[in-house]
């Protein structure tokens, strides 16, 4: 929300200062219920509902990684069913326009959710409070007003939102409802059977707040974990700069080094040294680029997508591995059963298919053929790639996929990158091998 209330549109503008108005209307009725609280112990709940809202706002507590929850509805509840219904509400409100003010919301945000607890507790307070020992009925009403109490106070505090944003409130209520029901129906209970056992037996009525120290261990646990996840955050994007920088940085000196050889190469034609040298010089260019690939597959910048015709995909796969093919004797066959358009980053999903053909036509043996097949169905499209190589170890199978599990050729980067290519289309790869008969990989692509 915007800092100035003058910014405001003027529905928000109504909704801010009418949402404590009613609340304020609401609060008199409740005092027609009186001051005269039935123990005089109830009065030491003032300072303590109040205090206890305060430090609710100012510390609110994770039970999730992303959702934060505050504590307050637990002692709002308290002074609303437990103090007299001429003061509780009140001193809910009062808790939570001083704990808004705490943490330096703005006046107008501070007033619009103390007048939305008003309203909460008033009702609350008006329909159950718990007085009477034994009383059924009472209790029933008690743990009515608490359930009112979150609904109404989920309600009134999405409306703000939904008359700023212009989303749909019913939308807006649904999504909030889902991420919050759980934990505020859960301090709900608390508050009601502490209520009821202050009553009815004193000695355990704390009992119910046993909840606090585990939602409090479960705000730790989720911290660390976020903490954690963040520097891990920190560590992989400095690994992704640090492949994309050396991969720059050797690429120049790399690509001299290969001029030079291939003019010596061309100028001594049996000097097996050169030729060495040369081929082990394009294997460091193949595996440079595949680094950049990688660092360029862990980004998160939006894909390129377009409309891709997966016939022609793998069609000109093939063209780019006929040579390599050739000179190994292994033949190269597409077979498409059906037309199969999807929308995807076609840079990104060639050089996919392209490591997967690269690796089958490197293990397949001379007079063998590579296959790549397209297929489509209702869940969507798939590409495999068939080889009649000697396939795959059980032992080499756990980590496929890591980066830099290598077999006896290649750099162990092509897999790695056809997954996390995979993967950012929302599509998924897999395996299946027979050790002796060959091996097929799978992409499957969401429709």
């Amino acid at each position: 929300m915007e800092r100035s209330f003058r910014a405001l549109n003027p529905g928000l503008k109504a909704v801010v200062l009418g949402v404590p108005v009613i609340g304020i209307l609401l609060a008199v009725l409740a005092a027609r219920g009186g001051v005269d609280a039935a123990e005089s112990w109830r009065w030491l709940l003032v300072p303590v509902c109040f205090a206890a809202t305060v430090i609710a706002e100012r510390y609110p507590v994770k039970i999730a990684p992303q959702q934060k929850i505050n504590l307050g509805t637990l002692p709002c509840l308290l002074a609303a069913v437990l103090l007299p219904p001429a003061i509780g509400p009140t001193v809910a409100a009062l808790g939570v326009l001083t704990g808004n003010l705490v943490v330096r919301r703005t006046w107008w945000e501070a007033w619009f959710n103390a007048g939305n607890v008003l309203v909460a507790a008033s009702l609350a307070a008006i329909i159950g409070s718990v007085t009477v020992k034994g009383d059924g009925a009472e209790d029933a009403r008690a743990a009515l007003a608490a359930v009112v109490y979150v609904g109404v106070n989920l309600a009134l505090g999405v409306w703000a939102p939904a008359v700023h944003t212009g989303r749909p409130y019913p939308a807006l209520l649904r999504q909030a409802a889902a991420a919050s029901w759980t934990a505020s129906l859960t301090l709900a209970a608390s508050a009601v059977s502490v209520a009821i056992l202050s009553v009815e037996a004193p000695i355990v009525a704390a009992l119910p707040l046993i909840v606090l120290p585990l939602i409090y261990r479960m705000n730790v646990a989720i911290n660390a974990q976020a903490k954690a996840n963040e520097q891990l955050a920190g560590v992989l994007a400095a690994q992704r700069r640090f492949l994309t920088d050396v991969s720059h940085q050797v690429a120049t000196p790399l690509a001299t080094i290969m001029t030079n050889l291939s003019i010596l190469s061309r100028r001594q034609k049996d000097n097996e040294a050169i030729q060495d040298s040369v081929a082990e010089a394009e294997r460091m260019r193949r595996m440079l680029a595949r680094l950049r690939s990688l660092a360029q597959a862990d980004e998160d910048v939006p894909l390129r997508k377009e409309l891709v015709d997966l016939a022609e995909l793998t069609a000109d796969v093939v063209r780019t591995f006929a040579a390599q093919a050739g000179t190994t004797g292994v033949g190269l066959v597409t077979e498409v059963s059906e037309r199969s358009m999807i929308s995807a980053d076609k840079d990104l999903l060639r050089e996919a298919v392209a490591n997967l053909v690269d690796n089958a036509v490197r293990v397949s043996p001379p007079g063998t053929e590579v296959t790549l097949r397209v297929a489509r169905s209702a869940a969507g499209s798939s590409i495999d790639v068939i080889d009649r190589g000697p396939g795959i170890d059980d032992d080499r199978l756990r980590n496929l996929f890591d980066r830099f599990q290598r077999s006896d050729s290649g750099s162990g980067l092509g897999l790695a990158i056809a997954r996390r290519v995979v993967e950012r289309h929302g599509g998924t790869i897999r395996v299946d091998t027979e050790v002796g008969s060959g091996t097929k990989f799978t992409i499957q692509l969401p429709a």
